[in-house]
């Protein structure tokens, strides 16, 4: 089934909830109705540990139903971020899970934990400290002939912003776009430290609440995206849900 999407009406900036209303509607249809929103949502959403697919939670009554999600991660993911550099790391030390395909990451480090993604990958916990703004590394070496400590290396440090970093190359022969030279640093690179890519929309819980809708027969509107005061929100945009 292709996927097929309704407008949606956003009453909060950091919601909880999707809703669905259809004046009329029963119990036991919303119910229905809602579950099956639930499980085609956890199907669809990307899944690394599984913890936000399980949060997600039916709602339903008498003239509605929807998803309600335990962690702001879920609504990212549904609607995207756009790229930004993570400064707010800066001086804090950062666990990271990376994917260990060949165990050379297990076998430096027998003691670290180890975790299989919903996906199969395996991964490995590591720790990055991330420098602060603006910190430099120096490297000094002693001069044989005057015994003076000379500056050899002068750098920025790993800090969130700090230049110097290639993300993006062009592709080598014979994949190589044309005009472009193999292992060039390509157009729109970041070259920054700490640089968060952002994330792609995916509209999981738009598609998933619509066709539940259609497979359990309610008219498929409109979504509101709300929090636990969604009645009152609705209630001020004139719509009925008993």
């Amino acid at each position: 089934m292709p996927q097929v999407e309704v407008p949606e009406v956003h009453l909060v900036t950091v919601p909880d909830r999707m809703i669905m209303i259809e004046k009329g509607l029963s119990a036991g249809v919303a119910r229905a109705a809602a579950r099956e929103a639930v499980r085609q949502a956890r199907r669809r959403m990307p899944k690394m540990s599984g913890a936000a697919a399980r949060g997600l939670q039916p709602l339903y009554g008498k003239g509605y139903f929807g998803i309600q999600w335990a962690t702001s991660v879920v609504w990212y993911q549904d609607h995207g971020t756009n790229p930004f550099t993570m400064r707010s790391l800066a001086g804090k030390i950062i666990p990271m899970w990376i994917d260990d395909p060949t165990g050379q990451e297990r076998r430096d480090n027998p003691k670290a934990k180890v975790r299989t993604t919903e996906s199969g990958k395996i991964q490995v916990l590591i720790f990055r400290r991330a420098a602060l703004i603006g910190q430099r590394k120096k490297i000094y070496r002693r001069d044989p002939a005057t015994g003076l400590r000379v500056l050899v290396s002068d750098k920025p440090m790993s800090y969130p912003g700090a230049p110097g970093r290639i993300s993006r190359r062009e592709a080598g022969k014979p994949w190589t776009a044309p005009g472009k030279r193999p292992g060039a640093i390509a157009s729109g690179n970041v070259g920054v430290r700490w640089r968060h890519p952002g994330i792609k929309p995916r509209s999981f819980l738009n598609t998933s609440m619509t066709q539940a809708a259609q497979k359990t027969g309610v008219l498929a509107q409109r979504v509101y995206v709300a929090d636990k005061g969604w009645r009152n929100y609705v209630r001020l945009h004139g719509e009925e849900f008993k």
